[in-house]
């Protein structure tokens, strides 16, 4: 990981490529169990927020895009009744996919979230409706669970680093249809 000012930023790059590896590793000895593929957006049907640091790759990552599709994702932001996520395109496929947030990357395998109490709040096991319907997922080897605390963990503290070295509110987190407009 390199020092100074964008330290956080590779940080991120790095954890995203650990979830999306872990993820593929799961959904390649679950395929039959997963409804996972491009156009399947039944995990996108929610309005999600971001922290800073996954707010500044996100902005970086349209600076890159053709100026067309920036264009059609600020058009889908102001649909009026839009209820899902304004990233989605029509065919069903994520329109920042390569900038996705992290959440994003790791969402439909069974994840694990600890409770703010560990002794009063037992770890939760989640999964996408559409997924691992046919088995317990509590029941997965651990190989099969990704731990989101832990993901969140680390990414809370690429955030604190990245908004130290920026004077920014680490607590603050911004709506994802914020930066897509």
């Amino acid at each position: 990981m390199s020092s100074g000012r964008d330290a956080p930023i590779p940080g991120l790059a790095m954890l995203n490529r650990e979830t999306e590896a872990r993820f593929d590793a799961i959904h390649q000895r679950h395929r039959d169990r997963m409804e996972c593929r491009p156009g399947c957006s039944a995990c996108c049907r929610a309005r999600l927020s971001v922290t800073r640091l996954e707010e500044h790759v996100i902005r970086a990552g349209l600076e890159g895009m053709e100026p067309s599709a920036r264009q059609a994702i600020r058009e889908r932001v102001s649909e009026p009744g839009r209820e899902f996520c304004p990233a989605l395109e029509q065919d069903g496929r994520c329109g920042i996919y390569a900038h996705r947030p992290l959440i994003c990357r790791g969402y439909g395998v069974p994840q694990r979230r600890h409770g703010e109490v560990p002794m009063v709040q037992p770890p939760v096991v989640d999964v996408c409706d559409l997924n691992f319907t046919d088995v317990r997922i509590d029941r997965l080897p651990q190989e099969d669970i990704l731990e989101q605390s832990a993901i969140e963990e680390r990414v809370d503290e690429l955030n604190r680093a990245f908004c130290e070295e920026r004077g920014l509110d680490e607590s603050e987190r911004v709506p994802l249809a914020e930066i897509l407009a």
